[in-house]
């Protein structure tokens, strides 16, 4: 069970407020190579009936790294942004996740089928029938213990023979990732403000590896299904794939918190706020 996030968090639960939905915002503009984090424009607002100081909204941008799948290799040429809401019904409850999402733009594999083939050309990656894009979708597994983070996603595959339905994994048997973070590498960009952090988060940059999961055969890709799978050694078992992200997070919650938690939080830095963050599923 997840602990309160007011305990993990070092906070302390103040009466509820009039509104659950997010405050209005001013974003600054990010450090070079630092993503944006718009928290009342990208934050889901709150379900009704929960006090804002008990809603967290936490926000993870994948910006670079790669990823090994079978003998299928992709560099993370688009970003990931996972956004994650956590809720606690009361002062004395366990956290619960109420939304979770991951989006990012299709990914362009160099050399497109023939490069799958191993008749890697090059001018062709963009031509109809030869381009391959693979898309990252979550299917509904998360949960955030640090030094581990788990999400779980299938990968769609996007060309112009394979249809809609195409992907690696899917919902029933997805990619199950248990990204390790080594807090050594963990270092912070903007200690954001304690009195208003979702107007000014705090944001890490916190590299994530996982060289441990399985990766299963593809599902939807009708007759090339068995083709992709031949190509990319699908179904491939733990130990031949490997996930590599640089990550910058950012977290707050939805409301300040009472002067007195406020000032307790402001004697600890985010990196040990991180270490004792405890949300799961």
């Amino acid at each position: 069970m997840a602990a309160p996030l007011t305990l993990a968090l070092g906070a302390v639960a103040a009466p509820a407020q009039a509104s659950p939905q997010a405050p209005a915002t001013t974003t600054e503009a990010p450090a070079p190579g630092v993503p944006a984090f718009d928290f009342a424009k990208e934050c889901p607002p709150l379900p009704a009936g929960i006090d804002p100081t008990l809603g967290l909204c936490m926000q993870m941008v994948v910006t670079g790294g790669s990823m090994k799948l079978g003998g299928l290799s992709q560099n993370i040429t688009e970003p990931m942004r996972i956004i994650v809401q956590s809720v606690q019904r009361d002062a004395s409850s366990d956290s619960e996740f109420t939304s979770v999402t991951l989006a990012g733009k299709p990914m362009t594999i160099p050399g497109g089928v023939l490069g799958l083939l191993g008749l890697n050309v090059p001018g062709l990656d963009g031509l109809p029938f030869n381009k391959v894009q693979v898309q990252p979708k979550y299917t509904g597994g998360f949960t955030f213990s640090l030094p581990n983070a788990g999400l779980e996603m299938k990968i769609k595959v996007i060309n112009d023979a394979v249809g809609k339905g195409c992907s690696i994994g899917s919902r029933k048997d997805p990619v199950k990732l248990n990204l390790g973070v080594d807090f050594d590498q963990v270092s912070v960009v903007d200690e954001g403000d304690p009195a208003d952090s979702f107007n000014h988060p705090p944001i890490l940059h916190t590299p994530a590896a996982d060289n441990a999961f399985a990766v299963p055969k593809t599902d939807g890709c009708g007759l090339f299904g068995p083709v992709i799978d031949w190509k990319a050694g699908l179904p491939s078992a733990s130990g031949n794939n490997a996930a590599s992200f640089d990550t910058y997070l950012a977290l707050a919650p939805y409301a300040p918190w009472p002067s007195a938690a406020v000032q307790r939080k402001a004697k600890q830095d985010p990196i040990q706020q991180l270490r004792e963050l405890r949300i799961t599923g």
